[in-house]
């Protein structure tokens, strides 16, 4: 149950945005001291994490849209 969890594409998109979010606030607010900080990894991984999640949820939502074909398909039948 916990491995289903935290193996969840959605939950991972929601984890990425935040961490996108809080990242690029950070490194927006310190972009005139032109440091290298942890935000600036914190913001690449999570760009990462969005692009790898992505076909995860397009396959999911490509299987519904199949599912509900299939299904008007029986109920005109």
């Amino acid at each position: 149950m916990l491995r289903k969890i935290t193996k969840s594409p959605y939950l991972i998109l929601l984890s990425a945005f935040i961490l996108f979010i809080t990242s690029g606030y950070e490194t927006v607010h310190t972009l005139d001291e032109l440091t290298l900080g942890t935000h600036h990894g914190i913001l690449v991984f999570s760009i990462i994490q969005i692009i790898k999640v992505i076909p995860e949820i397009m396959h999911g939502l490509q299987e519904i849209e199949e599912a509900d074909e299939l299904r008007e398909k029986r109920l005109l039948n």
